[in-house]
């Protein structure tokens, strides 16, 4: 089953996807599951039985929409957790070894925009950038949960573009400001829960004008899905709509030769196969 958010007639909804269009799930279950993280954590199943003999009552013109889960508790963000971007970046990055334990960074909520809006490239960045990974979006809540157990406590993924700021990024030993520059980064267009595809056979590709800029298999991450959801779980509770983005591989703009950056009205995908196409294009920061 495929899932998003959107607005539509000006109420913010959630709905099933399919090729006609959406089955509207939260004007039959809005009451009980205001939201689609909440839908995630305990009506899930419930969905699915729903939208097995309804047919589609809400086209993709009729909405906008909004990131996958527009109001996650936590977006927890993996650094250097493929091996192809640990190989292309340990030079420039002074790195001797593959990391031992994964890393992570924090994204605000207002950074993401939806499919089909804009990146917004910050006034002094003359670095703007993109990262296609592969968001993993939690649907049990968990706490010292186990690599065996974790993926029990996976709803779903989607597309992910984990925008960055370069020269914010770099200017500091903390690379928080670069990855929270405001709608930097995308996330949709929907999600696809977790028992409808192969989570091991998923991959990645990023285009910049229609330009295979990147393309990952799943085994190029350093820390599988498991393995990020324990270690997280270790610090801090996970729960239903947490986002965990799990890892970018080689051919981010900073380090191909010669280095090459986003710039307003560039177009930017990044394609999970058998999920869906995240579409964003470039403006510059909008001055008020």
């Amino acid at each position: 089953m495929k899932l998003a958010s959107y607005i539509k007639a000006e109420r913010a909804s959630y709905g099933a996807v399919f090729d006609g269009g959406i089955v509207d799930l939260g004007f039959v279950m809005g009451d009980r599951y205001p939201d689609l993280k909440s839908l995630l954590g305990g009506g899930l199943e419930e969905a699915a039985v729903y939208v097995k003999d309804k047919s589609v009552d809400t086209s993709l013109d009729e909405v906008r929409l909004l990131p996958v889960i527009p109001n996650p508790g936590v977006v927890w963000a993996a650094g250097m957790n493929t091996h192809s971007h640990y190989v292309e970046a340990k030079d420039a990055m002074g790195l001797s070894e593959v990391p031992k334990v994964p890393m992570f960074f924090l994204r605000a909520t207002n950074t993401l925009v939806a499919s089909g809006e804009a990146l917004e490239k910050p006034l002094k960045e003359p670095g703007f950038d993109y990262e296609g990974e592969i968001a993993l979006i939690v649907g049990k809540r968990c706490r010292n949960v186990s690599v065996e157990q974790a993926p029990d406590h996976i709803a779903g993924f989607a597309p992910f573009n984990d925008g960055s700021a370069r020269f914010y990024q770099v200017s500091s030993n903390q690379v928080t400001t670069g990855k929270n520059a405001y709608r930097s980064g995308g996330f949709g267009p929907w999600m696809a829960t977790a028992d409808s595809i192969d989570m091991h056979a998923l991959e990645m590709i990023t285009r910049v004008n229609d330009e295979p800029r990147q393309h990952m298999h799943i085994d190029d991450l350093i820390f599988s899905f498991a393995q990020l959801i324990s270690h997280i779980s270790e610090v801090n509770w996970l729960e239903p709509g947490d986002v965990i983005v799990t890892g970018s591989p080689e051919g981010a703009g900073a380090l191909r030769q010669p280095r090459v950056f986003l710039a307003a009205g560039d177009r930017v995908e990044v394609e999970v196969p058998g999920i869906a196409t995240l579409v964003n294009t470039v403006r510059d920061q909008v001055i008020d």
